[in-house]
């Protein structure tokens, strides 16, 4: 090993100690790692004889003798990493091989796809709240419709109910008519003959209007029994549908806000993930 890179080791297992966060060091030749001082937490696959590749720091500190700042999937080291890699310089000035210094950012990482899967779930979610206040709407909407189309078929079956009991109230008028004049008819006697019979035919139809407007009575009256009772449970749902359409709209109107936050987590999250990226020199 080169003696500017055994000073390089030497340097390195000390200044290990002086970073703030857990790094791992890599010293290299020109061609290939010689040396690796292990991190505390983490283990790179990265061991001693590593072969430099273009794009990993390592090889383009040595190749062109310029600190080098890049950051690498996991596919390279076996975990994602932001590395510093510095060129090592000998006796006359021509880079030796380097010293590297590695961070793991792979939590970053977890937090930025943990972050962008919340916010793709919450988007999704307000969506389909949206949606769902939407449909609301319409729901309430018909039940207003049937609301009042049930208001006036009750209308018009009060109004038959109506038109029953002055039929009925005709009949019995027309039923004591006819009675009174078969009593006349009876004092007239043979000459009123033909006429008691009219009379009798009409006091019969005014009985049988009566019992078909009684029948009429009794339908109608339970029609408009059960129309009341649907148009109160029809107002009941309306009703529920309004608040559950409100609870959508508040609801959906919050998750709004949680979307925005949930954006501004990724955005966070992506400076964090990509705050080693660049190069330095």
């Amino acid at each position: 090993m080169h003696p500017a890179l055994e000073d390089a080791l030497r340097f390195a297992r000390l200044a290990q100690r002086a970073f703030l966060d857990d790094v791992a060091i890599l010293v290299a030749d020109r061609t290939r790692v010689r040396a690796v001082v292990p991190a505390r937490t983490f283990a790179l696959a990265a061991a001693e004889g590593y072969e430099l590749r273009p794009g990993d720091g390592l090889y383009e500190a040595v190749r062109e003798g310029h600190m080098r700042q890049v950051r690498l999937d996991a596919s390279a080291l076996g975990l994602p990493v932001v590395m510093k890699a510095v060129p090592i310089a000998g006796e006359g000035g021509e880079p030796v091989g380097a010293f590297c210094a590695c961070v793991r950012v792979d939590a970053e990482e977890r937090l930025f796809g943990l972050a962008t899967t919340l916010s793709s779930s919450v988007q999704q979610t307000s969506a389909t709240l949206q949606e769902m206040a939407a449909s609301m709407q319409v729901l309430a909407t018909s039940l207003g419709d049937i609301a009042r189309e049930s208001r006036s078929v009750l209308t018009a079956v009060r109004d038959v109910r109506s038109i029953s009991d002055e039929v009925r109230e005709i009949a019995d008028t027309s039923r004591i008519l006819g009675l009174n004049a078969s009593i006349e008819a009876s004092r007239a006697g043979e000459s009123g003959r033909g006429f008691a019979v009219i009379a009798r035919e009409i006091r019969r139809l005014a009985e049988g209007a009566r019992e078909q407007t009684d029948v009429i009575a009794q339908n109608t009256r339970r029609m408009v029994e059960m129309l009341e009772a649907l148009n109160e449970a029809i107002e009941r749902v309306d009703r529920e549908a309004e608040a559950q359409r409100s609870a959508m709209e508040a609801l959906a109107s919050a998750m709004q806000e949680v979307s925005q936050v949930a954006v501004e987590l990724v955005a966070f999250a992506e400076r964090m993930a990509h705050a080693g990226d660049g190069d330095g020199e």
